[in-house]
């Protein structure tokens, strides 16, 4: 009888093990679709490419059904399994990570609505610090879904502190941006 019951336990246990490795491997599937729809904005901006822009919008829908999907699964996983405290931080991480990588989806889908208007050669100079700023920022999602996977809180901690690196950027950006529109209120739009 107790050789049943461990039985029993040991293969749920290895099934809750392969339903996180699962929710594990679709945020990180996620992940890499918001990576190559940020990688995509940036490069359709810069090249002024209206058919990638449109891919990239047109992208943000199968996002927002990877989250939707992942949250379902992530509350099955919940009430079925009834994780102990280091697994359902995980889960919760994943969960607020699905969060966060759906909202970079919809801000390259803005970047790719900008990247439909066209930009006068006065405004390169902007492009360019953008462009930047794009790569480094797809850089740190490349590093931080790294991070996950491999599970280096270290290497996490390090991207973190990039961030303020960027906000630097953004910070500049936007002062740049006001420049020209009271330089050029036509340029508001």
């Amino acid at each position: 009888m107790d050789n049943m019951k461990e039985s029993h336990n040991q293969h749920i246990s290895q099934q809750f093990n392969q339903d996180l490795a699962d929710l594990r491997n679709q945020l990180l599937n996620m992940g890499g679709v918001v990576e190559k729809q940020v990688s995509d904005a940036v490069e359709a901006l810069i090249s002024n490419n209206t058919e990638l822009a449109e891919v990239v919008r047109n992208k943000d829908q199968e996002v927002d059904l990877m989250e939707q999907m992942i949250d379902e699964d992530s509350t099955q996983l919940i009430a079925r399994r009834q994780p102990a405290a280091s697994d359902l931080r995980l889960v919760i991480s994943i969960i607020k990570m699905v969060a966060d990588l759906e909202r970079i989806g919809d801000e390259a889908e803005r970047i790719a609505k900008v990247a439909l208007d066209s930009f006068t050669k006065d405004q390169q100079d902007l492009l360019v610090n953008i462009e930047n700023m794009g790569r480094q920022v797809l850089k740190m999602l490349h590093d931080v879904l790294d991070a996950f996977a491999r599970m280096d809180v270290q290497r996490a901690f390090e991207v973190h502190k990039e961030d303020a690196k960027v906000d630097r950027e953004y910070e500049a950006i936007t002062r740049q941006i006001m420049t020209y529109m009271m330089e050029d209120p036509r340029s508001i739009p």
